[in-house]
């Protein structure tokens, strides 16, 4: 199944309904509440549906507006590690604030420094998942949807500090210049576009190599694939859960892939950024589906 939330365009409160996507048409689910409620078995997809809309005519907002977190998965390609000689014993994670969150067709507006998209499958979480092995927390998860970690490179470049830190060489401590952190560069607002809608399992079977792209302005900057995550959906919630409970709504974002040889040039994956201040961006995961914002940088 593909369920999304949706507003119609002839409502000028914008109320936020639920849907089932078949085809180009949306047919609303009258007995549930929110994408959210359903997650959490408050309302059934088999209930009776009221109003079937043509997509072209209602405005699909972000399938989980608000997420109660959204876990974020980074380095998880050798594309975003910059090579095959380098390994990862354990997921590597940061944090988006549920503000940031945005759906289809809304600006993400960036500093004038420039921003990264990142075209990522994310998890979304159907069932409460802790201290769980990787089959229980598979089994947890609701359902697939694009998500783009927005990211904005030059903010941890300036937020880098000095400390006294111990060299791990000679065992002595001295004064050393230490990478900022994530925070700020990924958590502007509008920096966590998401959807078009959820897949459910049962619409992506594998979900285990499904082509990931990333568009700007027409021009493919990023192409890669499911089959190159280190570590798989299940694996991340597994781990996660391991020291914070995961609950139904919440997001874990599963990383991005590397940029192609045309975009990245002699950067490395850090350090590329869209080339011009204005342009649209369309990522799209095979099977799931396309996500397009228009970027705006100031």
């Amino acid at each position: 199944m593909l369920l999304c939330t949706f507003s119609t365009k002839g409502d000028k409160n914008g109320r936020e309904r639920v849907g089932l996507v078949k085809g180009d048409e949306v047919e609303e689910l009258t007995e549930v509440a929110s994408l959210v409620d359903l997650i959490r078995g408050r309302g059934r997809v088999g209930k009776p549906k009221k109003g079937r809309y043509p997509l072209q005519e209602v405005v699909l907002r972000a399938p989980v507006p608000r997420p109660g977190k959204i876990v974020a998965t980074i380095v998880n390609t050798q594309g975003m590690l910059g090579g095959r000689d380098v390994r990862l014993d354990r997921p590597r994670l940061d944090m988006k604030a549920p503000s940031t969150v945005v759906g289809p067709g809304v600006g993400v507006i960036g500093p004038a420094s420039g921003i990264r998209p990142e075209v990522e499958l994310a998890a979304i979480v159907g069932k409460r998942i802790t201290r769980a092995t990787r089959a229980a927390a598979e089994a947890g998860i609701f359902g697939y949807t694009v998500l783009n970690d927005v990211t904005a490179p030059a903010d941890s470049r300036n937020d880098a500090y000095e400390a006294y830190r111990r060299d791990k060489v000679t065992g002595e401590i001295r004064k050393a210049t230490l990478r900022g952190p994530l925070f700020r560069s990924k958590n502007h607002d509008t920096f966590c576009p998401m959807g078009p809608w959820i897949a459910t399992p049962d619409e992506v079977e594998d979900w285990s190599d499904l082509r990931m792209t990333t568009k700007f302005k027409g021009e493919l900057v990023q192409d890669g694939s499911t089959s190159e995550y280190i570590f798989e959906p299940g694996e991340i919630a597994a781990y996660v859960s391991q020291f914070l409970t995961l609950e139904p709504g919440d997001v874990v974002s599963c990383g991005s892939v590397g940029w192609t040889p045309q975009a990245l040039g002699n950067l490395d994956p850090t350090e590329f950024i869209l080339p011009s201040t204005k342009g649209t961006l369309e990522l799209e995961i095979e099977g799931i589906g396309k996500l397009q914002n228009p970027v705006t940088l100031r």
